[in-house]
C-alpha cells in the first residue's frame, strides 16, 4: 500500500496543513492518485485572466504531462523509496504546495483485543465511586 498526500505550508511558519490523503495498491496507482490530486489542486489555483504571471495551476498542469517524471516516481516507489516532493509549486501568498508519496510502513505490533482496551473501569471521584 502506498500513501499519497497533498500539503500546504509557508516558509515563514513551521506549520504545514494536510489538504488531501489517499492510498493506492501499486506504484502506478499512486501516480494516478498524484495526478488526480494535482488536477484538483490546479483547478483551485487557476489562472487569473487579468494577470500575465504564470500561476501555480499552469505549473501543475505541466507536471501532469511529464511522463518520464511519472515513470521515475513509479521506479522509486517500487523500490520502497519515499517521494517527498513529487510535485511542488508556490502559490499566492507564498504558500508552498507539495505532493508526496510513500510506501506504507509495515506494523509489527500485535493489536490488542478491543474488549480489554475499552472495558469500563470504575472511576473514583473524591470519596464517591462511580
Amino acid at each position: 500500500m502506498i500513501h499519497v498526500e497533498a500539503w500546504a505550508g509557508t516558509p515563514l511558519a513551521p506549520h504545514r496543513w494536510l489538504l488531501a490523503r489517499d492510498t493506492a495498491p501499486t506504484p502506478w496507482g499512486a501516480v494516478r492518485r498524484l495526478t488526480a490530486t494535482a488536477e484538483w489542486l490546479a483547478d483551485r489555483l487557476d489562472d487569473d485572466p487579468d494577470d500575465a504571471r504564470p500561476f501555480p495551476g499552469a505549473t501543475l498542469r505541466l507536471w501532469l504531462e511529464d511522463r518520464l517524471g511519472h515513470e521515475n516516481i513509479v521506479h522509486r516507489l517500487a523500490s520502497r523509496a519515499r517521494v517527498p516532493q513529487a510535485a511542488r509549486v508556490t502559490g499566492p501568498g507564498h504558500v508552498l504546495y507539495s505532493l508526496a508519496a510513500m510506501p506504507a510502513a509495515v506494523c509489527v505490533c500485535l493489536p490488542r483485543p478491543l474488549a480489554t482496551s475499552v472495558a469500563p473501569q470504575p472511576a473514583v471521584l473524591g470519596r464517591w465511586s462511580v
